[in-house]
């Protein structure tokens, strides 16, 4: 090769490497400048903070709907709302979740602790929080609840009182419309979660740990009965359903079999009706105005471990153990629902936990049925043919709890899956944990970071992914973590 056709070579690259700076900088201030508020407007600033999907959702279409009456000046992902903005701003109306152990969630954390951290002067500025959790975990609304305070400390005027939504309730919502209809003086019509359910078919179900120690976790296949869409990392979420046996209970109990006979609609409602508590049935109540009064199961969220090339949704679910027997969610998918019948659920972009298309090293930390999302993404890299991934993933025995042992294999042999590491906490008398892997493999992490992979954690937030963040911070420090997650480097879909 010529010296000629060397210095063309090295100036095509260097043109090429400027030409990528350029896309990203357009495309990083593109992104921000989405963002930007217009302060000065009188109408409110939304501002949301989300860590799976729901609460941006329920955010943009109630901005939607300030927008179509007038009343909106801008929404605003806290992640990228500036301390100037903050200040300026007249009227704030928050929807917050909370993540972990009363945290923000995962994308807004860094502008959240510097914002607590400053002493503002807002008392020119009005507020309401809409704080979204849910009542099974102790540190309920607690970001919501933290926000509020720091809000009222800097001596910013209430509207109302924080408003907290307990796992989406429908009635919890209701009243945060009505305040905020009550202050601008029109009807408002924010479209719930409960629009929008598509029919899925179950086509397969099997138990992948029978003999495990641990509680049953089974594998679903679902058709989608409408063209579908998604992408690695997003969420299904399905409308929970009573089986048929404590539906006849219900109507035995309550003695309505025979009005329920007559209108087929009435039982049909009765499956999505949580009859565990239901109000007070009123004298000469009609049976179709008390049904109307139930409040509707909760649907629960699920990591989805098919991409759609692969032609079906695929979920992995351990069934849990409630007070009345199996898990809501659990119990309806794994045992209730038949072979063959019908659910109501829905697909939901989850933006935290997507992949990007690049040629990016990625390393994939999880446990238990933290595999699905992680599986999704192992899919999605091989339909991309982008090959270095590496995996570390832990349950309890290797004989009766390695799941997807034969797909990993096979990706292994391939050279697909670079590298996999395997914790299982009772094959031996000192529990090993994905933590310790982690921490034991702490010299190639620092290099696989330095060659700019990225981390991706699914699984259990408790334990597993607490644990896994400490190691995170003991192997790269606290501030190149950061860095990280700034950087959307550091992922995660944890519950």
């Amino acid at each position: 090769m010529t010296s000629a056709i060397i210095c063309i070579l090295v100036v095509l690259s260097v043109l090429l490497f400027v030409h990528l700076c350029v896309i990203v900088i357009l495309l990083f201030n593109q992104r921000r400048s989405s963002a930007q508020v217009n302060v000065s407007h009188e109408g409110y600033l939304v501002v949301y903070a989300s860590q799976s999907g729901h609460v941006e959702h329920y955010a943009k279409q109630f901005a939607h709907q300030l927008q179509q009456s007038g009343q909106l000046s801008a929404v605003l992902d806290l992640q990228y709302l500036s301390i100037s903005e903050l200040t300026a701003a007249k009227k704030i109306l928050w929807c917050v979740s909370t993540c972990g152990e009363g945290d923000a969630p995962d994308t807004a954390r860094a502008i959240a602790k510097k914002m607590f951290m400053q002493s503002l002067d807002l008392s020119a500025q009005q507020y309401a929080v809409l704080a979204f959790g849910d009542r099974r975990y102790a540190q309920f609304c607690a970001f919501g609840q933290r926000l509020d305070q720091w809000l009222k400390t800097q001596q910013a005027q209430p509207l109302f009182e924080m408003i907290c939504v307990n796992a989406l309730n429908p009635r919890d919502l209701e009243q945060w419309q009505a305040q905020i209809e009550q202050l601008i003086e029109i009807k408002l019509d924010v479209k719930t979660k409960h629009q929008a359910w598509q029919q899925f078919q179950l086509q397969q179900r099997k138990c992948l740990n029978t003999g495990s120690s641990g509680l049953p976790i089974f594998q679903l296949q679902l058709h989608a009965l409408e063209t579908m869409h998604w992408q690695s990392g997003d969420i299904f979420e399905v409308q929970c359903g009573n089986a048929e046996i404590e539906i006849q209970s219900f109507l035995k109990a309550h003695a309505i079999a025979d009005d329920i006979l007559h209108q087929p609609e009435l039982k049909q409602q009765l499956r999505h009706n949580n009859l565990r508590h239901i109000p007070l049935r009123l004298v000469d109540e009609a049976v179709e105005a008390w049904v109307q009064r139930f409040d509707p199961l909760p649907s629960r969220d699920y990591s989805i471990a098919s991409i759609p090339e692969q032609g079906y949704v695929e979920l992995v679910i351990r069934q849990q153990q409630a007070e009345h027997g199996l898990g809501l969610g659990s119990g309806w998918l794994t045992a209730a629902l038949a072979m063959g019948e019908n659910i109501s659920a829905k697909i939901r972009s989850n933006p935290s936990f997507h992949l990007v298309q690049q040629q990016q090293a990625l390393i994939l930390i999880g446990n238990g049925t933290g595999i699905a999302g992680l599986m999704s993404h192992l899919h999605q890299r091989e339909h991309w043919q982008q090959q270095r991934n590496w995996l570390i993933f832990g349950e309890r025995q290797q004989q009766y709890d390695h799941l997807y042992s034969e797909q990993l294999q096979h990706w292994q042999q391939h050279g697909f899956l670079t590298d996999l590491d395997y914790a299982f906490s009772r094959d031996q008398q000192q529990k090993i944990y994905v933590q310790d892997r982690l921490l034991q493999k702490a010299d190639q992490l620092r290099q696989w970071i330095a060659d700019g992979a990225a981390i991706y954690v699914c699984g259990s937030l408790s334990g597993m992914a607490q644990q896994v963040e400490q190691v995170l911070i003991q192997i790269l420090g606290e501030i190149q973590l950061e860095q990280l997650r700034e950087q959307h480097r550091y992922q995660r879909d944890v519950y």
